[in-house]
């Protein structure tokens, strides 16, 4: 999977770490505990997923986590 440098940055990191800006929204899926996000990245077409918490609820958000890398793979 060949990936741009900033996603290479990206993997792992913690969802409350704001997307590159080379990324765009696909969808989202509010929950009770947070929201579950997917993002697409322009340059390199790798799919992302996180889940950001509502820190209301005293959940911890997760980490970013690639879907699928769609040119290159």
């Amino acid at each position: 999977m060949i990936r741009c440098s900033a996603c290479e940055s990206l993997e792992g990191q913690s969802a409350d770490i704001d997307p590159h800006e080379q990324m765009r929204g696909d969808a989202h899926n509010l929950r009770a505990d947070g929201v579950v996000e997917v993002y697409s990245c322009r340059p390199c077409g790798t799919q992302w997923e996180r889940f950001v918490a509502n820190k209301a609820f005293g959940v911890r958000s997760g980490s970013w986590k690639t879907l699928r890398a769609t040119r290159g793979s």
